[in-house]
């Protein structure tokens, strides 16, 4: 994080989020810490660039992605509950921008068709884009095998990857973004250049997939890891 968004936090926050939130997401491996880390750091510069609140954004990003241990299809809505029933919040925050938090935390899908219903919604959004391969190929090769344990082989489960991210690009030819800010349109741009190269993202997502073969990740996302 960077240290200037860090120091706009409020201190109390960040330290119930650090001991209490951000540790659920150890079990968690697609959506475990990295992920969050990176959601956190694309939402505070966000926040920075178009001048809202950091304790607002910092808090929807933290919490956005909590419910996937208990349904994934629907994991925004049971996100959105977990912020509804976090009495500590009130702490920190007033009803209607817990409001705004949870709006926020359940319109933050990228598949979403309209838009967010509040701007940190939108900041939360874009921020859950991984436009990094690296980044995204262990992400997205564990949601497969947790998901389609019916598929075999690494080549079925790039394949599956693979085609599920052209889909995503084929009606408008971009990933959509809900704001504007130029360091995020950049970052998409190029992740869209390299991925159409199909050779350079096969060898990204096999060397990730070895990794995880390796480290024994793979076992674990079936019987440990609780997000899917």
């Amino acid at each position: 994080m960077n240290e200037s968004h860090n120091s706009e936090i409020n201190p109390k926050l960040k330290a119930y989020i650090e001991s209490e939130i951000l540790p659920r997401y150890e079990k968690f491996y697609s959506h475990g810490p990295i992920h969050i880390q990176s959601v956190v750091r694309n939402a505070l510069m966000l926040a920075e660039y178009y001048h809202k609140d950091y304790d607002v954004a910092y808090t929807a990003a933290v919490y956005h992605d909590l419910g996937l241990k208990t349904d994934r299809e629907h994991h925004e809505l049971a996100s959105g509950e977990i912020v509804a029933s976090d009495a500590n919040l009130k702490t920190f925050f007033s009803n209607p921008e817990i409001r705004i938090i949870r709006e926020a935390v359940e319109d933050h899908r990228g598949s979403r068709k309209t838009p967010p219903r509040n701007f940190y919604g939108k900041i939360i959004s874009d921020s859950d884009r991984d436009f990094d391969i690296e980044v995204l190929a262990p992400r997205q090769l564990a949601t497969s095998i947790k998901n389609y344990p019916e598929l075999n082989t690494f080549d079925d489960h790039f394949n599956r990857c693979y085609e599920y991210m052209l889909g995503r690009t084929q009606r408008t030819g971009h990933f959509h973004l809900w704001t504007d800010n130029p360091i995020l349109a950049q970052r998409r741009d190029q992740f869209e250049r390299d991925y159409h190269s199909r050779d350079f993202v096969y060898q990204i997502y096999s060397r990730a997939y070895q990794k995880m073969q390796q480290e024994g990740i793979i076992d674990k996302i079936q019987d440990y890891y609780e997000d899917f």
